[in-house]
């Protein structure tokens, strides 16, 4: 009686144990280039249910695994199949066999073969190519970000002349006169005069000559230079200079202060000694022409 219940209790499993098992491998590519991913998919059909073991792979020569044990089971009437899939890549270049997996001892799937290939038609007559520079990749905004972008850009271009507009009340020309009393004249007479007794080095000599007229003009005239080199106060001062022989020797020693700060010229001492006296001489003129005609200076700044 014993051995009869343990034969019962023992028929089902060996029943279920013993359902037809088909298994095999296969790969959605057969051919990747060297470092692409592929999927390999282990494959068990089962009948009436039955829950058969898992394939076991730890590793797959000349292959690495990306993805591992990706598993899903579907059932098709009494036929119920499983799927192991691994996605695989491959750093060999050459053709690799995947070895057949067994379930049991004997059930196992069939093997892969899989070539791994630099490029993809490669024809090795064909010539090999220079090696190129890199190459930039333009910068582009997001669509959402450059719309925003010209939206700030233009608020920022309408702030800037709401300021100035605004403030356009506020600048005023430079005042003709100085407040305490000392004319442009006078002062300008002071100052080559402690220029001529201080003897300073020849760069900052010539630096300060010109700034000396330069001041003079702006305070006597209402005539600025908006650059560093004299050419666009020459071309100014030009109306008040009659005297085309004054005016020929002032444009010289105004570019001669910008050689000597500018290109490193070295002037003779008795170059700055001439220049010296032009400067005094045309702010002479200037004074007297400006005092005899008091509408020219009007005239220039206009």
């Amino acid at each position: 009686m014993r051995k009869c219940i343990f034969l019962l209790l023992l028929f089902p499993g060996l029943y279920c144990f013993a359902q037809p098992v088909s298994v095999r491998a296969f790969t959605d590519k057969n051919k990747v280039l060297l470092g692409e991913p592929f999927w390999l998919t282990l494959e068990i059909k089962s009948l009436n249910g039955a829950k058969p073991p898992a394939f076991k792979v730890d590793s797959i020569p000349h292959f690495e695994f990306v993805v591992r044990d990706s598993f899903k089971v579907t059932q098709k009437g009494d036929t119920t199949i499983y799927h192991q899939h691994y996605q695989l890549t491959s750093f060999d270049s050459g053709r690799w066999v995947i070895p057949s997996f067994a379930l049991r001892k004997f059930v196992k799937t069939n093997s892969v073969l899989v070539d791994v290939v630099f490029t993809e038609n490669f024809d090795p007559k064909q010539p090999y190519y220079d090696v190129q520079e890199i190459k930039g990749v333009p910068f582009k905004l997001d669509a959402n970000l450059e719309k925003w972008w010209y939206i700030i850009a233009g608020l920022l271009i309408i702030l800037t002349l709401i300021i100035y507009l605004l403030t356009a009340e506020k600048r005023s020309k430079p005042q003709r006169t100085m407040v305490s009393g000392d004319t442009p004249y006078k002062k300008a007479i002071r100052h080559l005069t402690e220029l001529k007794q201080s003897k300073p080095e020849e760069k900052s000599f010539y630096a300060q000559l010109v700034e000396i007229f330069r001041t003079y003009v702006l305070e006597r005239t209402g005539i600025t230079s908006l650059q560093q080199t004299s050419n666009n106060l020459v071309e100014k001062i030009k109306p008040l200079m009659k005297d085309e022989v004054k005016y020929d020797s002032l444009s010289q020693v105004l570019y001669l202060c910008d050689f000597v700060k500018f290109a490193k010229y070295d002037p003779e001492d008795s170059e700055a000694t001439s220049a010296f006296e032009v400067i005094e001489d045309s702010i002479h003129y200037i004074e007297e022409t400006v005092r005899r005609e008091p509408d020219m200076s009007k005239e220039v700044d206009r």
